[in-house]
């Protein structure tokens, strides 16, 4: 499905508009996000989840979390770029620009340290080489932190990245749950990204975020570490669209407090869990 970000290219006009932004950038707290890449198929995947209702993001404006936060690059590489939201949008084209180019995760971060709000920024960047890097600002808050691992003898490499957690167990337990998922089928990728989302959520995610914090959907619920959560695979030859997030993708599920059909548990991630599993049941199989 094709998806596009509201990014249009700034003018020269809007410089002082875009320097007011970058000085006050807005909180995108309580954000965990898992980032993969498939060096033998060449798929991407990105999913996350973050304690902030759906109906705050028109402010930033975005349509949602995958707007701001999101850098896809088929059979490139991947990329998160949360915690302080750069309203510019200017580090996710940097992103998405040297990933096309072939830069290593490593000089990315480097260069993205230009960004004069760099310590409320948070970053996790992958490329299809099996190169990683990821950054956590000082000014994140407790816990904060990125982690990167691979899973041997499989050509898939992962990061964990969250900020504002309910503790490191959030980033830990999320590394070991994608892991643990066993090797083989056509949706590997997704299914240990969709292990990591439930293991991060479980671990605690947000503890701000409960049944009770408002705004409270109509639907069951047990426990809420989040407000919204999405799921997003990228295979090699899915065209791109005009942006650094937007294309047509082979797989997008997003789950919200404002879309969340009848029957539906009130926790995104276990509602992403259950539309994953029929977008699974009713997908053509896959080479």
């Amino acid at each position: 499905m094709r998806l596009r970000s509201p990014g249009a290219p700034l003018r020269r006009g809007l410089a002082l508009a875009v320097a007011a932004l970058a000085v006050a950038p807005q909180l995108l707290s309580a954000t965990w996000s898992v980032i993969a890449v498939d060096r033998v198929t060449g798929r991407v995947v990105i999913a996350s989840a973050t304690c902030v209702p759906q109906g705050r993001f028109a402010g930033f404006p975005a349509e949602g979390l995958m707007d701001i936060q999101a850098i896809v690059v088929p059979g490139v590489g991947v990329a998160a770029a949360q915690a302080g939201v750069d309203n510019t949008r200017e580090n996710q084209r940097l992103i998405h620009r040297e990933l096309k180019a072939g830069t290593a995760p490593a000089d990315i971060i480097e260069m993205l340290s230009s960004d004069p709000r760099m310590e409320r920024r948070q970053f996790g960047i992958v490329d299809i080489q099996g190169r990683c890097a990821g950054f956590s600002g000082s000014e994140n808050g407790a816990a904060s932190l990125a982690v990167a691992d691979s899973v041997p003898g499989t050509g898939i490499v992962f990061s964990v990245q969250g900020n504002i957690l309910a503790s490191d167990d959030v980033v830990h337990h999320a590394v070991a749950a994608f892991k643990a998922v066993a090797s083989g089928g056509a949706n590997e990728l997704t299914d240990r990204v969709m292990a990591a989302m439930e293991a991060a959520d479980r671990a605690g995610g947000d503890s701000r975020c409960t049944c009770s914090t408002e705004p409270v959907p109509d639907a069951p619920c047990e426990f809420r570490t989040s407000f919204v959560a999405y799921l997003l695979a990228a295979d090699a030859g899915d065209p791109e669209g005009e942006s650094y997030n937007d294309g047509d993708w082979s797989l997008y599920l997003n789950v919200t407090d404002e879309n969340l059909r009848p029957g539906e548990d009130a926790n995104p991630v276990r509602t992403l869990r259950a539309r994953y599993d029929g977008w699974k049941a009713a997908a053509p199989a896959r080479d």
